[in-house]
Parts: structure tokens; C-alpha cells; sequence
């Protein structure tokens, strides 16, 4: 599941069978199945197919290499409709809702195998095209959209969070920072560490949660500095010679950041990129 990789940071499907019974797909037939099944999830969706893409890596890795499945963006909030189709294209039934991320998973005949398919409705087609996308350059080092991903996740965890409410001593009870969504854009929100009697806990719960911008420009320049366009961050390595160019916003908490990003890259299990 190489989009949803890192889709979250609080909720991560990462590689593994969704679907039991399917098995890694080629490349070659990754670029025939994809389009044929997004053209056919736009049919049944009633939907132009401007609207459904194929995304992530599927089809654009070397040759050689195999993808853990097809993964196709819906620009929709009519979530039960998507639940709807994926159920019907499901081969022998095999299907499963992942609700935490919201992704509906199906098997899909390629030949005598059978292969996944991850369906998931997004806000914004061309921003999740962009968020999603696994750039040849990285492809052709061993790694993946996640790698660059993580860049940006750890940027928003540290840019500039603000404790709105605290204990006597200190410990943060509300916190305001921003969230990168892979499918929705840039958002601040408030999270909640407060427990019922007052008191911090280790959990914690989003109490509110809004979209700031889903235009990959806009986020570019908000997370990485004015001077940055989201074609300049659009791989790992441009993302990491941007966090340390001398016109990156967030300067002072760039040591925090990248440890940040390792730690996540290294808790997927991730390959390990030269450069930290």
C-alpha cells in the first residue's frame, strides 16, 4: 500500500496484505489494470474521469520491481458509494473497509492472480495526485513517496505549536499545530491531552481540525518558506535540501525535525536515505 505508506500520523497501513489472497502485481500490468479499473470505478460512481485517478507508485516503479497494489484516488465525500463499489468489483468477496484511514480495499483479477486495489476519497484530485505521488527520482534510489512524506509531517509537527492550555507545572493540556494530510492539504487543528479530572494523559484526542490550503504551491510555501514552489519539494531530496537551504522557515527547530523524520522513516521500517 505504498500511498498510505504514511497517511496519517496517528494511523498507518503500511505494505502488508489488506486482502488476504492477493499477491504483488508488475509494473507492466499495474499501467493496464490501473486505468481500466479507474475508468471503471468512474463509470460505476457516475463520476468524470477527471475525478478518479491511479496514484502512487504502481506502474512507475523499474521494471523489475513488483507493487503491493493499485491505488486509486476518488475526488468524493459520498463515502457509502465508494464502500458500494468497491463491494461490487470485489472478486470472491474479498473485500475490506479500513475505516481508521477511510480506504476500501478489494481484490481485482490480473490473470490467474489476484491483486489489491485500494479505493480512497479525497477533497482535492490534483492535490492528492501531488501528495501521493512516489517521483521517478526517488524511485530509481530504493525509495518511496513516504520517504518525502515524512519530511513533511515532521516540518508540521514542529513548525510552530502553540499550548493552549497547561497544568500548574507545565504539562501541555491543549495543543495547536499544523497536520499535513495526504489527502486533504495542510490543516491546523487542536489536540487534547487532557484527562477528566484535569490531569495530562498520554492519550490524546483532536478537538478540532480545518483545512488551510490543499493547493501544492501554498503548502510548499507554508512548510518549507516563500521562496519554495511544490515542484522544488517534490522528491526526498529536494524536500531535505530545502529543510537545509538557508531560506527555510523553521530554521531553529530544523535538528528536531529531522530527528523526527528519521525516527518515523526507521518505525516503517523504511529504507534509510543518505543525508540525515
Amino acid at each position: 500500500m505504498d500511498f498510505k505508506d504514511f497517511l496519517s500520523e496517528e494511523l498507518l497501513v503500511e505494505g502488508g496484505r489488506a486482502v488476504k489472497g492477493t499477491s504483488p502485481i508488475g509494473q507492466s500490468d499495474a499501467r493496464k489494470l490501473g486505468p481500466q479499473l479507474a475508468t471503471q470505478v468512474a463509470r460505476e460512481l457516475k463520476l468524470p474521469g477527471s475525478k478518479v485517478k491511479m496514484i502512487g507508485s504502481a506502474g512507475n516503479k523499474p521494471h523489475d520491481q513488483l507493487s503491493g497494489d493499485i491505488d486509486i484516488a476518488i475526488e468524493t465525500d459520498d463515502i457509502e458509494a465508494v464502500k458500494a463499489v468497491a463491494e461490487k468489483l470485489a472478486v470472491q468477496s474479498k473485500f475490506k473497509h479500513m475505516k481508521g484511514i477511510n480506504v476500501f480495499s478489494f481484490a481485482a483479477q490480473n490473470g490467474e492472480q489476484l491483486v489489491q486495489v485500494d479505493l480512497m476519497p479525497v477533497a482535492d484530485i490534483k492535490y492528492a495526485t501531488w501528495s501521493f505521488s512516489a517521483h521517478e527520482d526517488d524511485l530509481k534510489q530504493g525509495l518511496k513517496g513516504a520517504h518525502r512524506n515524512e519530511l513533511f509531517f515532521a516540518i508540521a509537527r514542529h513548525a510552530d505549536p502553540k499550548t493552549l492550555k497547561q497544568t500548574d507545572d507545565g504539562k501541555p493540556l491543549q495543543v495547536e499545530r499544523h497536520f499535513y494530510d495526504l489527502a486533504k492539504g495542510l490543516m491546523k487543528g487542536v489536540r487534547s491531552y487532557e484527562g477528566k479530572k484535569g490531569q495530562a494523559t498520554k492519550g490524546a484526542k483532536m478537538l478540532s481540525k480545518d483545512v488551510i490550503t490543499s493547493k501544492p504551491d501554498e503548502v510548499a510555501k507554508l512548510l518549507f518558506g516563500d521562496s519554495f514552489k511544490a515542484k522544488d519539494v517534490e522528491t526526498f531530496d529536494g524536500a531535505l535540501n530545502a529543510i537545509k537551504s538557508p531560506s527555510f522557515r523553521y530554521k531553529a527547530q530544523r535538528t528536531e525535525i529531522l530527528d523526527t523524520a528519521l525516527k518515523g522513516i526507521k518505525k516503517k521500517e523504511l529504507k534509510v536515505p543518505s543525508g540525515f
